[in-house]
């Protein structure tokens, strides 16, 4: 009964599931958050707090970047000594952020959502590139708050859907054709539009309720921040 109930509450709340990410910040935001709070995690496990100085976006992918250390001094790093930058985020990279949230989920859980929407930091994490063997890139975490069981990514290559306007205004972004996921920190494994209804069974393999839960639905790939959401919801 319980898993009967359970199913029935994910599905009734895709009923306005829609995007859900946060908006991947461009090359030209990284102004937002200069001389921003920072910590750095390394791959040693050892956290560096500072400021955050600034860096180079390159095809998607934060490149070497330099923090100001609570001594005054300064230092640089490369995506293979981190495992985690987290920048506090100012006002204008929150609204940068918010453009692809959702209320739909607070619909599931008011205590998520919360977490969800009070993004005080912009989170960059070193994974493998899905092209690339053993190569490691610090990329932006777009699922920061539901990000326990599957980490998502921009794809620096991914084309949008198209947005909503009137009259020649934008009224609303289009949606990333494509992410970056990766699960228990292998390589990350490309997840197109196109291919998502057939590789669903397979990216959430590891949770049978949540393949339960969605059995015989319609897949659409607006949903997609809400499977994964549902997926760190239920599945241990």
């Amino acid at each position: 009964m319980k898993n009967y109930l359970l199913t029935g509450m994910i599905l009734l709340s895709f009923t306005a599931f829609s995007q859900g990410f946060i908006a991947a910040l461009d090359p030209d935001d990284m102004s937002f958050i200069s001389n921003k709070p920072c910590i750095v995690k390394l791959a040693s496990g050892e956290e560096i707090h500072g400021k955050f100085l600034g860096g180079s976006m390159i095809n998607g992918y934060l490149n070497n970047f330099n923090i100001k250390l609570e001594n005054g001094e300064k230092a640089k790093f490369k995506p293979e000594d981190v495992a985690r930058l987290s920048v506090e985020t100012s006002r204008l990279a929150k609204l940068a952020m918010m453009a692809e949230s959702t209320s739909s989920i607070k619909e599931l859980t008011s205590t998520n959502f919360d977490e969800i929407v009070n993004r005080n930091h912009i989170v960059f994490e070193t994974a493998m590139r899905h092209n690339k063997k053993e190569k490691l890139r610090l990329m932006q975490l777009l699922n920061p708050g539901f990000d326990s069981h599957i980490k998502v990514f921009a794809d620096p290559n991914a084309k949008e859907t198209t947005g909503i306007g009137i009259a020649g205004v934008k009224l609303t972004g289009g949606i990333d054709k494509s992410y970056l996921f990766v699960q228990d920190d292998q390589k990350a494994v490309l997840v197109k539009k196109g291919n998502y209804k057939k590789d669903f069974s397979e990216l959430y393999a590891k949770c049978p309720m949540m393949l339960q839960a969605f059995a015989g639905e319609k897949l659409k790939w607006d949903d997609v921040a809400g499977h994964v959401f549902v997926y760190a919801q239920i599945c241990d």
